[in-house]
């Protein structure tokens, strides 16, 4: 970097670090989605605790069909920390509206961000519930503007809470006006609002003086009048250029010199009771006149002395304003409809933004564990739906076995279906026995989630989450009995049977995915090799962005190398790699980026490539002791 050097001395440079640190991923953040008791629907909710769950929910629904409140319990009680919570419902639920009374023929409609009746705006004083909007006047320009205020209640006692309220001031009818109600409110949390309709009437935009200028205005003569016509930029335009500042000038002077076709003003100038009015050459929504202030401290400015714009006390109204909503009480949204039953069509539903792909809607990496209750392997076409949408965002599912899964035919017959894509999640059999449980017991997700995270924080993402460290607290057993038989049958086919040990209780007993059975095997048989391999990518995918757009030469090469080389290091001094006797970083992992894996052919078609491989750390899954006695000879 060079500098400029102007006298005798030290000169001091900052010069940016070349170096890039590349941070691992979160590990155990788990997506839940189902049928829930209450709360808003279609929107991931992060929660920290059961507590938030019961809080933004409710209590569990039921331990049959809609189990995901037992889910998350279990959850939490086994270690789990960060939890997303995504409320199902069923396709022909419906949002909670409100359609505000229409004015000059335009309807403007509040709409709740999410279906269900949740936002059905009920009751009064201690029994309000639900989503009200308020229609207040705006403060500053309330002949063309007004306010909206949209809160959300919770029935108490004594008194209903205020979950959440928002103040949206000077809205706009004009669609091209940056204030236009439904674009600003596209920002709501709590709504959405359209708008529909067609003017009865259209009129032009006016800018009205406040005062009556019909006694002259001193010193005009050179200052500058700023317009904005039909919500286009701004013009300054000079009055009476070079002309005698000392003169006043009258209303029907201002008039002439606006109309005078040669001074380019673009709007007709009239006078009202000594007033002077500004209006538009058009008509509509959009037509307006705004006078604003020309320079910063308003020295050389017109609109003061004119009294001319909102900031100067001026009345200015567009060509929307006879279609703002009348100011109103607060009313409550209504017609909003859970629906019929949450099915594992709602749960895993096609449609953008619903079930499952609500979570679309949050920032890569999105979540890493997905349970979904109600979601059994009966369901083989939403199951497979889940694996795949798992193997795009680097997330793991765990899979419940069906209530009719009891024994090991119906177990391999269930788990057969979800091999192609089993790579990304992984079956746990039996149920659990719990005292909500039915005699069907409890789908297991929840707690094998919170054991993973348990089992991440622990010892890390790249141990198994079984064994006799992996015991499932609050279930009394399993729905099934189970024993090394059991396990022997199940565990060559990539099932994860629960097991109940003298002194441990009942623990995860598997670690393999469903791709994971011994024929015809695969590199993604285990639980802790397909999450590393998850966690590592999604890590350097984030960590290597720096890269985009920089020049693709050996300096590049080697911050990447630089980068990813330290983040594996940090793996392998961690022991999340498989080691050789002597130790070897060689002999675990790998990185390259250099002239071999960058040709001038990828350099031309703008790659970069970077190769990044390691040696997996594997389970002990058999532990083989061979015991011998030891004879005495002279015996």
């Amino acid at each position: 970097m060079s500098v400029t050097t102007t006298y005798p001395g030290v000169y001091v440079v900052e010069l940016q670090n070349s170096s890039h640190v590349i941070s691992g991923v979160s590990t155990s953040v788990t997506a839940f989605v189902g049928a829930a008791r209450k709360g808003p629907a279609d929107t991931p909710t992060a929660i920290a605790s059961y507590p938030d769950f019961v809080r933004a929910f409710g209590d569990p629904v039921d331990p049959g069909d809609h189990p995901m409140g037992y889910a998350v319990a279990h959850f939490f009680a086994n270690g789990g920390s960060q939890g997303i919570v995504v409320r199902a419902l069923p396709s022909d639920a419906l949002p909670a509206a409100k359609a505000l009374p229409a004015a000059n023929g335009i309807t403007v409609t509040l709409t709740a961000r999410s279906r269900g009746a949740w936002a059905n705006g009920t009751g009064s004083g201690a029994t309000q519930n639900g989503v009200f909007v308020e229609v207040v006047p705006a403060k500053t320009n309330p002949a063309d503007r007004v306010t909206l205020v949209v809160t959300e209640w919770a029935a108490g006692q004594g008194s209903a809470t205020l979950l959440a309220s928002e103040t949206w001031p000077e809205l706009s009818m004009s669609t091209d006006n940056p204030r236009y109600l439904p674009t600003v409110l596209a920002g709501s949390r709590l709504v959405v609002a359209s708008v529909t309709g067609t003017q009865a009437a259209a009129s032009a935009g006016t800018s009205e003086s406040r005062n009556d200028l019909s006694g002259g205005v001193p010193a005009l003569a050179g200052k500058v009048l700023r317009l904005s016509v039909d919500q286009g930029a701004p013009v300054d335009h000079v009055l009476w250029p070079g002309g005698d500042p000392s003169l006043s000038r009258t209303t029907d002077d201002l008039v002439a010199f606006i109309n005078d076709s040669t001074h380019g003003f673009g709007v007709t100038a009239t006078k009202d009771a000594g007033k002077l009015v500004l209006t538009s050459p058009t008509t509509g929504v959009d037509s307006a006149v705004v006078v604003g202030l020309a320079g910063a401290s308003g020295a050389g400015d017109a609109a003061g002395p004119l009294s001319l714009g909102v900031a100067a006390g001026g009345v200015e109204k567009s060509g929307s304003a006879a279609d703002l909503p009348a100011v109103a009480a607060a009313v409550g949204l209504a017609g909003g409809s859970d629906g019929s039953n949450v099915d594992a069509g709602s749960i895993v539903s096609p449609a953008e933004g619903q079930g499952m792909l609500a979570l679309d809607s949050l920032i890569f990496p999105r979540f890493n564990l997905l349970c979904l209750p109600g979601v059994t392997t009966a369901d083989v076409g939403a199951l497979g739906a889940a694996l795949a949408y798992c193997a795009k965002q680097n997330a793991f599912l765990l899979v419940d076995p069906d209530a009719a899964v009891v024994d090991q035919a119906s177990a391999l017959s269930a788990a057969g279906p979800l091999v192609p894509e089993g790579a990304h999640g992984a079956l746990y059999w039996p149920r659990l026995s719990t005292p909500d449980a039915t005699s069907a017991g409890l789908p297991p997700c929840g707690a094998v989630a919170g054991v993973m995270a348990r089992t991440d924080s622990q010892r890390g993402i790249w141990k198994a989450p079984a064994g006799l460290n992996a015991g499932l607290a609050g279930v009394t057993g399993t729905a099934q009995p189970t024993s090394d038989a059991v396990s022997g049958q199940m565990n060559p086919f990539g099932i994860n049977v629960l097991r109940s040990f003298p002194g441990s209780g009942t623990v995860v007993w598997g670690a393999r995915t469903l791709a994971g059975a011994d024929v015809p095997g695969g590199p993604f048989t285990y639980v802790p090799v397909r999450r590393l391999t998850d966690y590592i990518e999604a890590s350097l995918y984030l960590g290597t962005q720096f890269a985009v757009f920089e020049p693709n030469d050996p300096i590049l090469w080697g911050q990447l190398r630089l980068a990813v080389g330290g983040f594996m290091r940090g793996l392998f001094r961690q022991g999340a790699f498989q080691q050789s006797p002597s130790g070897a970083e060689s002999d675990s992992f790998f990185v390259v980026c250099d002239e071999t894996s960058n040709p001038q052919s990828e350099i031309d078609a703008g790659r970069v490539n970077v190769l990044a491989g390691f040696k997996p750390l594997k389970p002990a899954e058999f532990i083989v002791l061979t015991i011998t006695q030891i004879v005495d000879a002279g015996a």
